[in-house]
C-alpha cells in the first residue's frame, strides 16, 4: 500500500481539528471535565510529534558529495528523529499523567530540549571537517 503524503497529511489534520472541535464541544456541554479536552488534544499532539520524529530519518533526499558526507547526514537525521520521537512520547505521557500546572512547563522544556538536540546535530553535521574519505576518488 502506498501512502500519498499530501492526502495523508490532510487527513491527519482534519482528524485532529475534528477531534479538537468535538472535545471543545464536549467540554462546554459538560460531557467531559473541563481540562480533559485540553489534555486529550495535547496528548494527541505529542503522539503526532512522535510520528513526525519517526519519519525524520527517512527524509534523506539528494545524494551527497561523498559516502562520509552521506553517513554524517544520516547520523544527524537519526539523532534528530530519536530526539523528536522521544519528546513526543514524553509530552503525550506528561499530558496524560501529570497535573496541568506541571505538564505545561515540562512539555515545553522537553520540546525545547529536542529542538536543541536538532540544532546541535545540524551544526555538528555542517561543521564536520572533511577527511581523506571525503575526497573524490582519484585525487
Amino acid at each position: 500500500m502506498t501512502l500519498h503524503k499530501p492526502a495523508t497529511a490532510i487527513g491527519v489534520a482534519v482528524a485532529i481539528l475534528a477531534s479538537a472541535a468535538f472535545l471543545k464541544f464536549a467540554g462546554q456541554s459538560g460531557l467531559i471535565d473541563g481540562d480533559a479536552g485540553t489534555r486529550a488534544v495535547m496528548a494527541a499532539s505529542g503522539l503526532v510529534l512522535a510520528a513526525i520524529g519517526n519519519g525524520v530519518p527517512k527524509q534523506l533526499k539528494r545524494a551527497r558529495s561523498s559516502l562520509a558526507a552521506e553517513r554524517r547526514v544520516q547520523a544527524a537525521l537519526r539523532r534528530v528523529g530519536w530526539a523528536v520521537t522521544l519528546a513526543g512520547v514524553v509530552i503525550g505521557a506528561l499530558w496524560v499523567t501529570a497535573p496541568e500546572s506541571w505538564a505545561r512547563p515540562l512539555s515545553l522544556t522537553v520540546l525545547g530540549a529536542a529542538f536543541l538536540v536538532a540544532v546541535q546535530a545540524i551544526l555538528a553535521c555542517k561543521a564536520s571537517v572533511p577527511d581523506a574519505s571525503d575526497a573524490p576518488a582519484g585525487r
